[in-house]
């Protein structure tokens, strides 16, 4: 399995964080094109009476396609360098279980366990506490494992 540690959980949850905030830019600057399509599709006056009825403007194809977006992030990442922005910034990285990037397949896996995993109060990721190797249900469905990275040399924090 190599010299790399599993990252401790709590990191893994920073990363998550981080993460989530972007994803939530994203998702936000989805909505203003669905609504930017309604505007120009249905007009101004007509998008107001249908909102004012209590309807939404999303339907299967925006949600699914917010879906995809939120994949296609996490995959984007995983697949390319093995680390999201918020995976950076902690110095931590999912890998194959012989430190190789992750492949398209694993992403998937990865991307589908990880939703019941969190949603289930996040004991799919706590799960990593009590497994021997720190694995979580993602790393164990994918065949991955989330290291530690070490600080690359030079870069100690000035004394103080």
């Amino acid at each position: 399995m190599g010299t790399l540690s599993p990252a401790p959980v709590w990191r893994r949850v920073a990363a998550m964080i981080y993460d989530g905030l972007l994803i939530l830019a994203l998702l936000f600057m989805a909505g203003f094109v669905n609504l930017f399509i309604h505007l120009q599709i249905i007009g101004n006056e007509q998008l107001k009476a249908i909102t004012e009825q209590g309807y939404n403007l999303g339907g299967p194809v925006f949600h699914c396609s917010l879906l995809v977006m939120v994949y296609g992030f996490f995959g984007f990442f995983w697949t390319r360098s093995g680390q999201t922005l918020g995976m950076q910034a902690w110095r931590i990285k999912v890998v194959t279980l012989d430190n190789q990037l992750i492949t398209p397949r694993q992403s998937v896996v990865r991307f589908a366990v990880a939703i019941p995993a969190l949603a289930l109060g996040g004991i799919g990721l706590l799960w990593a506490v009590f497994d021997g190797q720190k694995r979580s249900w993602q790393d164990l469905a994918s065949s991955s494992r989330v290291v530690l990275l070490k600080k690359p040399a030079g870069s100690s924090r000035p004394a103080q």
